[in-house]
């Protein structure tokens, strides 16, 4: 009797450790100077932790190691548009992800980018964050509408979203770009 117990027990204990360990991570990670990037940011992160069965990190570029990025599913990366083009910074960290026997292959991927006007290279940085992807051989997602098709953006210096913070507009389609990534990690996994 005591034995079937702790048959039982361990086995319900193995079934739990790797059900934690199927659960998809999904790392959300960003350069920001003036705090919009790092609020689109949050709003995808907010979007990504309302899919149950997820593990959702979100980190500023610097503190992300090599480590984190083998260990995510998923990589949602977002960057400040400066001049039109990602964030030095942005590209440095880019340039520096492993690439030696493409360890990143078949990770899902997602861009996100705030702006200081409209047209002033949102569609551009994300474009060129997702081309990055695609050379490491990820697959690429966009945001849940088609209004968010190469991700999630956002501006904060022209009329009428001068006020100098993301509108909610933009915030929610952050989230709706935090759950798809999430939603397809999950179906990924399965």
């Amino acid at each position: 009797m005591f034995r079937s117990f702790l048959l039982a027990f361990f086995l319900s204990i193995w079934s739990n450790f790797s059900f934690a360990q199927r659960q998809p991570s999904i790392l959300i990670t960003y350069y920001s100077q003036s705090g919009n990037t790092k609020a689109m940011a949050e709003a995808i992160f907010e979007g990504a932790t309302s899919v149950s069965g997820v593990v959702p990190k979100i980190r500023p570029i610097e503190e992300v190691s090599t480590q984190d990025l083998l260990d995510a599913n998923a990589i949602i990366f977002g960057s400040p548009v400066y001049n039109s083009n990602v964030a030095p910074e942005v590209l440095e960290f880019m340039n520096s992800w492993p690439f030696e026997g493409r360890p990143l292959k078949n990770k899902l991927g997602a861009a996100f980018a705030t702006g200081g006007g409209i047209s002033i290279g949102e569609e551009g940085v994300m474009l060129d964050i997702l081309r990055g992807m695609l050379i490491h051989g990820m697959i690429v997602l966009g945001g849940d509408q088609v209004e968010a098709s190469f991700g999630a953006s956002g501006v904060t210096g022209e009329s009428p979203f001068d006020s100098g913070q993301l509108d909610p507009l933009f915030l929610e389609k952050g989230r709706g770009l935090g759950r798809r990534v999430a939603e397809t990690a999950k179906r990924f996994q399965e």
